[in-house]
């Protein structure tokens, strides 16, 4: 796991140097660049597989002819390497079996590699560049292209370091900047700054350096194909692909591997798995509020089960408030979603252990973990009908009395989701309620993001309505939202973090499973929670879903955040620029810790935004 970055139109090694110190927590272990008249690319290492030098990036054929600057793991990487015999190998890493199978197969390699990734290959001979990332988007990756001049990176800092040297001028997408206001994230391909732009899960970008053609393709997307499977034949297959996917992801490893813990059923199930395959100390790690924390309470049990060794993070408002901006910087973009927060100081903590730590992300998406897919399965055949009734219907909730203050009634807020065009945007807009919607942004005096539409990719040949939202949430809200998150609070700490659910043989067979066992009467994750039974406790098979929360409401009501909060919003500017500044005054004196209104989300999400534009706008 890396940091990478590279350019092409001009030539400069000096700022190349500065990228790879902008990335240097992603990989500290070493350090490179190749540049030619043509191309410069970066590479910051975290030696995870070949930790000699044999790994220094970048790298190239024996020709050298083709290079690769590169961040992620690709674990099927033997079985390709069998592939490639009359190739001369000089490591035993990854990387290399990249650049041989590229040379062997072309861009068709992509089909092959099972794992997560972005990397920048240069083909010389062919006077192309190719960027690519992982079928499900675990590895970020952006760009900027004017046409002249490409510019990439594993996180959007690196660009802007490059903007500076540059003299481009940095600026807010006003498009952008209205998805993190109705999302509490930026959605789809489009980023808080003008011109820098996220490639897509499943996707390569091929610029042809003759032509100076971008072009823009999918190469892997989710498919349904339902089959007629019984339940018995479900429970053994996914527990197979399960324990494969975990096995996989520890062997490829020259470094200690833990677990973060939660203490519910994914991280329990990946904890449990993965333990037999441990010979050392195992580290599990989770995170926690106060001293009456259930979730720790469970993950204390599993751990006590697993016999592992267990560390528990406890979060404080001081911590937080000191922390605050430098959280930021790492995460490019406003932390939103508080929950983000936990995961920066539960990684802080698994660093002082281990370079590489198993997650449980992806099991609500691929089998139905979310309140809001039962909603959709309930309301499909209402989004089935003509756009016109659900039109006049969202019109008449922005008309009645009261809506769009975020200090009344929340239900003005929830009944907007039968409003939405589609099922689809009806799934987005259940996640949408972290954000702040039309009417909250008319009422605070906003006028910019009248009519803004999400800017998300609708997968094509998804029939049916649970698979058509669980696909949905899997090419959009997880990799701009979940998987971000974890890519960034990792890697602040020079921490790899492995998903075994979101394997891509997994992920494909999830939507060959008959729909009603993923919900069946009324139980969520059905057939995972089967799969399970006899690797978790029982107690937590059965609980409900319970996600991570962060008391964002009580720090920013009734502690000494808020008195950071206020004075934020006093000097910020884009808030000033956005809204009725009496509106916000308002907004944060009706904030109390009781108060079941909206009033602390919302100011939490301009809080967020402006400590944003503080770090990254106005230095």
């Amino acid at each position: 796991m890396c940091g990478i970055c590279g350019f092409y139109g001009f030539q400069d090694d000096l700022l190349i140097t500065r990228m790879m110190e902008t990335l240097n927590h992603r990989g500290p272990d070493d350090r490179g660049f190749f540049s030619d008249d043509t191309v410069t690319l970066g590479h910051t290492r975290l030696s995870i597989i070949d930790l000699s030098s044999r790994g220094q990036q970048p790298l190239s054929n024996e020709e050298g002819d083709i290079w690769i600057t590169y961040n992620g793991e690709v674990y099927n990487f033997a079985a390709i390497r069998e592939l490639l015999k009359k190739h001369i190998f000089t490591s035993h890493t990854d990387t290399e079996v990249l650049v041989h199978a590229y040379e062997e197969f072309g861009l068709g390699f992509l089909d092959q590699l099972r794992g997560m990734y972005a990397f920048a290959i240069y083909d010389q001979k062919k006077k192309q560049i190719i960027l690519a990332r992982d079928p499900i988007g675990k590895k970020p990756l952006y760009y900027y292209w004017d046409g002249e001049r490409l510019i990439f990176a594993s996180e959007i800092k690196a660009i802007l370091t490059a903007f500076h040297s540059l003299k481009i001028p940095v600026t807010v997408s006003d498009f952008a900047l209205c998805g993190y206001l109705k999302n509490q994230y930026v959605p789809g391909t489009q980023t808080l700054i003008e011109g820098i732009y996220r490639l897509p899960p499943g996707s390569y970008m091929l610029l042809s350096l003759e032509k100076k053609k971008c072009s823009l393709i999918t190469y892997w997307t989710i498919r349904e194909s339902i089959e007629s499977y019984t339940e018995d034949y479900c429970i053994k297959q996914l527990l197979a692909h399960l324990k494969e996917s975990t096995r996989l992801r520890m062997l490829a490893a020259d470094v200690p591997i833990g677990s973060f813990l939660s203490g519910g059923i994914d991280s329990s199930g990946i904890t449990a798995l993965a333990r037999p395959l441990v010979p050392y100390d195992f580290h599990t790690f989770t995170a926690g509020f106060g001293d009456d924390n259930p979730d720790c309470e469970n993950a204390r049990a599993v751990s006590s089960m697993l016999d592992t060794v267990h560390h528990e993070v406890r979060l404080s408002v001081p911590d937080v408030i000191r922390d605050f901006d430098r959280i930021t910087w790492h995460y490019d973009e406003p932390l939103g979603d508080s929950a983000i927060i936990a995961n920066y100081y539960l990684a802080k903590k698994a660093h002082q252990y281990v370079k590489v730590v198993l997650a449980g992300e992806g099991s609500d998406e691929l089998f139905g973990g979310y309140s809001s897919y039962k909603s959709g399965q309930k309301w499909h055949p209402w989004f089935a009908l003509p756009k016109y009734p659900r039109r006049i219907l969202d019109k008449i909730i922005s008309s009645v009395p009261g809506s769009g203050n975020p200090s009344m009634d929340r239900s003005f807020v929830y009944a907007h989701y039968l409003g939405q065009d589609s099922l689809e945007m009806a799934q987005q807009y259940s996640w949408q309620i972290t954000g702040i919607n039309s009417d909250e942004l008319r009422w605070l005096g906003n006028k910019t993001c009248l009519g803004f539409r999400n800017p998300v990719s609708v997968p094509d040949g998804i029939q049916d309505p649970l698979n058509r939202m669980l696909s949905f949430d899997c090419r959009n809200h997880l990799p701009d939202l979940y998987l971000m998150k974890a890519d960034k609070a990792t890697m602040a700490h020079s921490v790899e973090e492995r998903v075994p659910i979101l394997d891509k043989e997994l992920i494909s067979f999830s939507f060959t499973i008959p729909p009603k066992f993923k919900i069946f009467k009324g139980v969520e994750k059905y057939i995972w929670r089967k799969a399970l039974q006899g690797i978790v406790p029982r107690e937590i098979l059965n609980r409900s879903k319970k996600g991570f929360s962060v008391p964002y409401r009580d720090w920013i009501s009734a502690s000494e955040m808020r008195d950071v909060a206020v004075q934020t919003l006093e000097e910020g500017t884009l808030s000033k620029m956005l809204f009725d500044q009496q509106k916000i005054n308002k907004l944060v004196s009706s904030m109390t810790r009781q108060s079941s209104d909206r009033s602390a989300l919302v100011v939490w999400n301009l809080f967020a935004l402006e400590r944003w534009a503080k770090v990254f706008l106005f230095r």
